[in-house]
C-alpha cells in the first residue's frame, strides 16, 4: 500500500511537472522574438532529435525504432504525425510571436473535445448525453469566435488548427502501438533533413540569427529539450495515475497560457473570446463532472459486485 501511495505522489509530482513546463513555454519562446518562426522550429526539431538520441541511448531502445521503421504501416503514420506535429508546432510558434497567445490557448483548451468528436467518427466510440451537451456547446463556441467582423482574420484560424493539428496527430498516434520516446523520435528523425537543410540555407545567406548572439544560440539549442522533457515527463507520471487525475491536469497549461497572455504581456480579451471562453469551460466542466461521476459510480458497483 505504502509503494503504491509513493508511486502515485511520484507521478503527481511529474505529471504536474510537465504541465506546469507546457504552460511556461510562451515565456521561453518569448525570448526568441528576433528569431523567424520557421528558424525557431527548424532548431526545435533538431535539437529534439539529438536529446531524444540521448535519451534512447541510455535506455538502450534502438532496437524498437528498427523495428518500428521496417514496418511500413507504422512508417507511413509516423510521416503523417511528424508533418502534423511540425505544422502544429510552427503555428503556436508564429501565434506566440505574434501575441496571438489568447487564440492558442483556446485551441488547446477545444483539444480535448474535438477529442471526442474524431472518436465518435473514426473510432465509432459513443456518446453518453452529457458528452454530447458537452460537444453541442464547444462547437457554439466555435462559431461565437467565427461570428465577429474578423471572421478572415488568423485569430480564429489559429485556434481551430492548433485543435485540429493535435487531435488528428492524437488520432493517428492512439491508432498504432509505438511509445512517446519511440514515435517522438521517428518524427523527428523524418523532419531533420528539412530542419538541418533550411538551417543551412539561411546560414549561407546570412539570414541566420543562431551563433550570431550567444544566449539566443543557447535558447534555440536548448529548445530541443523544451520540446522532449515535458513528454517524457508526462508518459513516466501517467502510469501511476488514474486517467481521470490526467485528464484534470491537462488544463493547467492552456490556463497558464491564457493568464500569461492577459498579464504578462496584455493581450486584449475581445467580448467574442470571453463568450466563447465561457462556452468551453461550460463544456469542459459538464465533461469532468460526467467523466468523474462514471468513474466513481463504476467503482461503486465493481464494489458491490
Amino acid at each position: 500500500m505504502e509503494n503504491t501511495h509513493s508511486n502515485r505522489k511520484l507521478g503527481l509530482c511529474l505529471v504536474l511537472l510537465a504541465f506546469t513546463i507546457w504552460g511556461l513555454i510562451p515565456l521561453y519562446f518569448k525570448t526568441l522574438i528576433e528569431v523567424s518562426p520557421l528558424e525557431i522550429l527548424a532548431h526545435r526539431a533538431v535539437w529534439s532529435l539529438f536529446f531524444l538520441i540521448g535519451i534512447i541511448l541510455i535506455q538502450k531502445q534502438f532496437m524498437q525504432i528498427f523495428e518500428c521503421l521496417k514496418n511500413k504501416k507504422y512508417r507511413s503514420y509516423l510521416l503523417l504525425t511528424a508533418i502534423l506535429i511540425s505544422s502544429n508546432w510552427l503555428i503556436y510558434i508564429w501565434a506566440i510571436l505574434h501575441n496571438y497567445m489568447i487564440e492558442a490557448s483556446l485551441g488547446y483548451f477545444l483539444t480535448p473535445l474535438l477529442n471526442i468528436l474524431l472518436g465518435v467518427l473514426f473510432l465509432k466510440e459513443n456518446l453518453y448525453f452529457m458528452q454530447k451537451i458537452s460537444l453541442i456547446i464547444t462547437i457554439i463556441a466555435i462559431f461565437v469566435q467565427f461570428s465577429s467582423a474578423k471572421f478572415f482574420g488568423v485569430g480564429p484560424w489559429i485556434s481551430i488548427s492548433l485543435a485540429l493539428t493535435f487531435g488528428i496527430y492524437s488520432l493517428i498516434r492512439k491508432k498504432i502501438a509505438v511509445n512517446s520516446e519511440i514515435g517522438l523520435s521517428i518524427e523527428t528523425l523524418y523532419l531533420f533533413p528539412f530542419a538541418f537543410g533550411y538551417l543551412l540555407y539561411i546560414f549561407f545567406n546570412q539570414n541566420m540569427i543562431f551563433l550570431n548572439s550567444l544566449n539566443i544560440s543557447l535558447l534555440l539549442m536548448f529548445s530541443g529539450v523544451v520540446t522532449a522533457l515535458p513528454l517524457l515527463l508526462f508518459v513516466a507520471g501517467s502510469k501511476y495515475l488514474p486517467l481521470s487525475s490526467v485528464g484534470f491536469f491537462q488544463y493547467i497549461s492552456p490556463t497558464s497560457q491564457l493568464l500569461i497572455a492577459i498579464f504578462a504581456y496584455n493581450e486584449k480579451a475581445s467580448v467574442e473570446k470571453i463568450i466563447s471562453f465561457s462556452l468551453v469551460w461550460i463544456a469542459l466542466s459538464l465533461y469532468i463532472i460526467h467523466s468523474v461521476y462514471q468513474i466513481y459510480f463504476n467503482k461503486k458497483i465493481q464494489i458491490k459486485s
